[in-house]
């Protein structure tokens, strides 16, 4: 489960983070930051210098993105 935690922060399960690592780093770029938290998945979070509602927005899109993707084992095609 993903979870904002305010406007510039937002915990994002295993299955979101490559597509919110890709989404916002190419629009932020260095502006944020990524910590692991133990058995919940990692905190994503922006500098004050970023604008909240684009981050807010695209990081939503990104976890959307990723929840709607079919999962496969690894001996499975698509």
């Amino acid at each position: 489960m993903c979870t904002f935690k305010d406007e510039r922060a937002v915990l994002v399960c295993d299955v979101a983070i490559s597509h919110v690592r890709e989404t916002v780093d190419a629009v932020f770029g260095n502006a944020v930051h990524y910590t692991m938290v133990e058995g919940q998945g990692t905190l994503v979070e922006v500098n004050p210098t970023v604008d909240t509602e684009q981050f807010q927005a695209l990081t939503h899109t990104a976890i959307a993105a990723a929840q709607d993707m079919p999962l496969t084992l690894p001996d499975q095609e698509l």
